[in-house]
């Protein structure tokens, strides 16, 4: 057991790049000397240190895994199978403090232009020679420590600081205040392992405006597993909303008015069990509304249940395959749990955004060129569902409220006419509710019902959706979500208004 043990540590130095385990280092700064620790600068010798303190071993590698996944290098996890060594994971004290993961998340959404401003804001509060080229955002923090400029229960000079540098961040250091200082410390569960601390997401750094991101800060996605949704008022919409009129001669329209809509593919994948991830109670109501929704609207609706990657990517290739000369456009919808590259079949293993995005192109389907491609994905853009943490629920609210943990690191192809409408802003997670789908499948769905009538554009429906979702909180009030389009469509997509009423109410 030992050697396999040693084994697996070595496996995870070997996959360990430099500033990672400088990451690492960081993270056990609470748990070992400031001494030991300056001399490592490798995960062999990060892991010694842990191990002589008694902090790492083959009967308990909770720590271990606690920081692999604070760090999102959770494919390493599941490859490594840490099963093994891992037996007193699920009532492990989690090690690493809230504090210090803050630091490690606003490291993470700070650029490198954002850097070079800190250090000229600390350039008379540090020593010149603190301030070296090559210091690293966690490194200034360590030493802003030092000075008694940052700690735990004092984040003023680290707020104003990134105040200055990142409005949209520092709210997160409020959030922060507000659950460790405020009376309310935010639990959260994943299916994975145990872990108390809450997780401070990074924040999205390329957003098309800085209202918008202060917005999405504002909308922050924690994670699965806690109180019942309140009642949502944001359907109430009534003759005096500001609704983007449907006639604008400045921009075209693309042609709706073949002998058919096109098709509509729905991937439903429910059952994870293959894969060793939860089933997605409720992902069913989804796939019955979009059913119903774009059958009104037209459109010869696919469902394909339980996909596993490779077949993913069969079902579009066999969409690509067909003729779509006498249709006006192809919409995809993938409901799935998601990871940092992508969303993942039943099987556990990843399919890109990009190579979703990429079986439609007018490479691999001529009668697509010039229509338009529909994607609506609803799966998380952050991996933070898979920390594992203890859980903390309001009463009763057990089992309502659950996420479907991803990142799309790559953006949408570069050919145009696409649209990719995700259920959340990168980083984040979004919810569903077992009882009654998704925020943002639910909302699509009821706005597509109420807007199309009206002639409204498909980006102005998913404008309102935005409104919607953003609109929708857990009890507690700190639980939001924010879905984001992004697109190369050339032209509004204008829905004809269906001759039939409505399918749902």
């Amino acid at each position: 057991m030992e050697m396999e043990f040693q084994q697996v540590l070595l496996r995870v130095q070997e996959s360990l790049s430099g500033d990672e385990v400088q990451d690492m280092v960081f993270l056990c700064s609470d748990l070992l000397s400031s001494k030991d620790l300056s001399t490592v600068t490798s995960g062999r010798q990060l892991f010694h240190l842990l191990e002589k303190r008694d902090l790492l071993s083959s009967e308990d590698s909770s720590l271990l895994l606690e920081l692999l996944r604070i760090m999102k290098r959770n494919n390493l996890i599941r490859n490594l199978h840490f099963d093994a060594f891992t037996q007193t994971n699920d009532t492990a004290t989690p090690r690493i403090s809230s504090y210090r993961q803050l630091l490690y998340e606003v490291s993470e959404s700070i650029c490198d232009q954002d850097l070079k401003n800190i250090k000229f804001l600390l350039i008379k509060t540090l020593p010149r020679r603190k301030l070296e080229k090559d210091m690293t955002l966690l490194q200034l923090f360590l030493e802003m420590e030092k000075e008694d400029l940052l700690a735990e229960d004092n984040l003023d000079a680290l707020q104003k600081m990134i105040a200055s540098i990142h409005p949209g961040l520092e709210k997160r250091i409020v959030q922060y205040k507000t659950e460790c200082f405020g009376g309310m410390v935010i639990a959260q569960e994943s299916h994975s392992s145990a872990s108390s601390t809450p997780d401070l997401l990074s924040l999205p750094t390329s957003v098309s405006s800085v209202g918008t991101m202060e917005d999405q800060v504002d909308r922050l996605s924690l994670t699965e597993g806690v109180s019942e949704i309140s009642e949502d008022q944001s359907h109430n919409l009534d003759s005096s909303s500001n609704l983007p009129l449907a006639e604008n001669p400045e921009i075209q329209q693309y042609e709706m008015k073949g002998d058919r809509r096109g098709v509509c593919v729905i991937i439903n994948n429910y059952d994870f069990t293959a894969g060793g991830m939860p089933k997605r109670e409720g992902t069913d109501i989804d796939k019955e509304s979009l059913e119903a929704v774009f059958q009104w609207l037209g459109f010869e609706v696919l469902s394909e249940q339980n996909c596993d990657s490779v077949r993913m990517l069969q079902v579009l290739r066999d969409l690509a395959a067909r003729d779509h000369r006498l249709a006006d456009c192809v919409v995809c919808c993938v409901l799935s749990h998601g990871c940092v590259d992508g969303v993942f079949g039943v099987d556990g293993k990843t399919v890109t955004f990009r190579e979703l995005l990429k079986t439609l192109s007018p490479l691999q389907c001529s009668s697509l060129y010039s229509k338009p491609k529909l994607f609506f994905i609803q799966a998380c853009r952050g991996t933070n569902n898979q920390r594992a943490v203890f859980r903390q629920t309001f009463p009763g609210d057990e089992d309502t409220l659950v996420s479907d943990a991803a990142v799309p690191r790559d953006s949408i192809p570069e050919a145009a006419d696409y649209l990719l409408a995700m259920s959340t802003v990168p980083h984040y997670v979004s919810y569903r509710e077992k009882d009654k789908g998704t925020w943002f499948m639910q909302s699509l769905c009821d706005n597509l019902q109420l807007l199309v009538p009206r002639g409204i554009d498909l980006l102005s429906i998913l404008t309102q959706v935005n409104a919607d979702v953003s609109k929708k909180t857990d009890r507690s009030g700190l639980r939001k979500q924010m879905p984001q389009p992004e697109f190369t469509l050339t032209k509004r997509v204008v829905f004809p208004p269906p001759k039939t009423r409505p399918p749902l109410q």
